[in-house]
């Protein structure tokens, strides 16, 4: 595991989680779904994901399985319905990461 210093948050380790986490947006299909989740702010449903980024459901369901056990995503059922959202501070993590590093 390696450590990497940040100017005001005293050090943040890179570690096992973050590269799956970076692995899952490897993905292109995975990357516009999380550019999605964030850029709306709020829950989003699976259908609504579906359609905006014209993605079969059982692909997107196993796209959205990823992302979420990557740590990048929640994901909370409400009756037939699944709602998605961005975990916040895994987001924030990397950007950190990404930061201290350039």
């Amino acid at each position: 595991m390696k450590t990497i210093p940040l100017a005001a948050a005293g050090t943040l380790e890179a570690g096992d989680r973050h590269a799956e986490a970076f692995k899952a947006l490897s993905h292109l299909t995975r990357l516009r779904v999380f550019f999605l989740l964030a850029g709306a702010g709020r829950e989003v449903p699976a259908g609504e994901i579906a359609e905006a980024l014209d993605v079969p459901g059982p692909t997107l369901s196993r796209h959205l399985d990823l992302l979420r056990r990557a740590g990048l995503i929640t994901s909370r059922r409400e009756e037939r319905f699944v709602y998605y959202t961005v975990t916040p501070e895994m987001a924030s993590e990397l950007v950190r990461l990404l930061v201290a590093c350039c």
